[in-house]
């Protein structure tokens, strides 16, 4: 059986983030046939048409959507919506030509916090996700 790669993304930078542990607990537990590699935003710079040379962490990080076939994305809710880190790799990513990096991929969206949790994020995510042509979440 091929290996499903799976992409992993929290938008929360911090180390000890529940968000973050969620990916964890995926990556450990991933069923036969699914590989779950966790991106490191924390040192992606904003998206900026500024910037000519791509720096080393945004090199990874297309390289890492590039070989991924489907992204899992957890993350905090940040004033009813997605965080930044979050919104900036897709970002990033979203600028291949063809949307290469992005199209066509299924992707799933999970979150943790306190109060309401991330019952909002999700749904504030969904515009992002219909752009680049997902399969149903």
């Amino acid at each position: 059986m091929p290996t499903t790669k799976v992409l992993a993304l929290s938008g929360s930078l911090r180390a000890k983030s529940s968000n973050k542990g969620l990916l964890r607990y995926a990556q450990a537990n991933a069923p036969e046939g699914m590989q779950i590699e966790i991106a490191d935003l924390s040192d992606v710079p904003f998206y900026n048409t500024d910037i000519t040379e791509q720096p080393a962490a945004v090199k990874t990080l297309l390289a890492q959507f590039a070989t991924a076939d489907a992204f899992l994305f957890a993350g905090p809710e940040y004033n009813y919506s997605i965080s930044p880190a979050l919104k900036n790799a897709i970002d990033w990513a979203s600028r291949a030509p063809d949307n290469a990096l992005l199209g066509g991929k299924a992707a799933a969206v999970m979150g943790s916090g306190g109060g309401m949790g991330t019952s909002r994020a999700p749904i504030s995510f969904t515009p992002s996700l219909c752009l680049y042509r997902h399969p149903s979440y």
